[in-house]
């Protein structure tokens, strides 16, 4: 009877040392994979030298609305799409007048003649400078999602992100044609448009670019949409575009140099007109850590505009040495 009472104990007692040493185990080994030992630390691409940083902010305008949207710019005049509201100050803040729609607005742009065009989601609504409603175009496909409005000659260029297509417009709504960036030399995979940020703007020389994000390019298209070139490279690093679909947003200053923003990493950078980064404007510690993508606008002297969408306000940055 006592030996098995021994037997009994030791059985206990072996439990008790073994349920110790295993959680143990398991203890360690949850700490050690909470840590994904493959996760990407993007801390020192968040560090930029000095010398890069060649632009300085010099004001800041609070928006009017919630969920601001979008920015352009044209004749010391600022227009601003929200949600559900459309609004034009000028550069110190003063409001020109705001207008409530439907929306829901997804762009804005001015045309050469000061009408305002909005990009709201499947359709371009038109404006004359006093917020009045001229036109309305009829709607895309039940897919799209327009992102961006760019004005060349006499045609309006539409960029609709669900497609992934451009439409070539002329100034009374109707298509003159469309592309989807196919029909390339070396593949035919076209736009690739992960997420809804797809950008067109127009050069001083009158080329139209385009943002092919899913491919870190920037693409010149002739008219009809067959490509003349692009440049671009996926890369963390100043020289590139990070993630999976960049640059979100872009703009062209007067001697052709691009302007860019990107989502995730959000960092606004110059490239040259072949390409290749000349500097910086702001680093991603000059906005929140979850801050979108800032939409960009620039003016007759190359001071750019920035809409810092988390902090709701307008950002302007001019040259150092300017």
């Amino acid at each position: 009877m006592k030996k098995n009472l021994i037997y009994v104990v030791l059985i206990i007692f072996g439990a008790i040392i073994a349920y110790i040493i295993l959680g143990d185990i398991f203890k360690n080994d949850l700490n050690k994979t909470s840590k994904n030992p493959y996760a990407f630390d993007i801390k020192e691409f968040v560090k930029i030298d000095s010398s890069m940083i060649k632009y300085r902010e010099v004001t800041r305008i609070g928006v009017k609305f919630p969920e601001p949207k979008a920015l352009d710019y044209q004749k010391g005049l600022l227009g601003i799409a929200y949600l559900n509201h459309f609004q034009v100050i000028d550069t110190m803040g003063q409001e020109y007048f705001n207008k409530t729609i439907n929306g829901p607005i997804t762009c804005i742009s001015f045309a050469p003649d000061g009408k305002i065009f909005l990009g709201c989601k499947k359709h371009i609504e038109q404006y004359d400078i006093n917020g009045n409603l001229l036109e309305k175009w009829d709607e895309l496909d039940s897919s799209s999602y327009i992102t961006s409005i760019a004005f060349k000659d006499n045609a309006v260029f539409v960029a609709d992100a669900g497609g992934p297509m451009v439409y070539r417009y002329n100034y009374q709504g109707e298509i003159l044609n469309s592309f989807d960036g196919t029909g390339r030399v070396e593949s035919d995979y076209g736009f690739i448009v992960p997420s809804p940020y797809f950008d067109v703007e127009v050069d001083p020389d009158n080329q139209l670019w385009i943002a092919n994000t899913g491919l870190q390019h920037i693409e010149n298209y002739t008219d009809e949409g067959t490509l003349r070139g692009y440049w671009g490279e996926p890369s963390f690093t100043l020289k590139g575009f990070t993630g999976c679909c960049n640059p979100a947003q872009f703009a062209i200053l007067s001697n052709g140099s691009f302007v860019t923003c990107e989502k995730g990493l959000v960092r606004i950078k110059v490239y040259l007109p072949s390409g290749e980064v000349e500097s910086v404007v702001a680093s991603s510690k000059d906005f929140d850590a979850d801050s979108k993508p800032a939409d960009l606008a620039v003016d007759e002297d190359d001071k750019i505009y920035v809409l810092d969408i988390s902090r709701k306000m307008i950002r302007k940055f001019e040259r150092k040495d300017s």
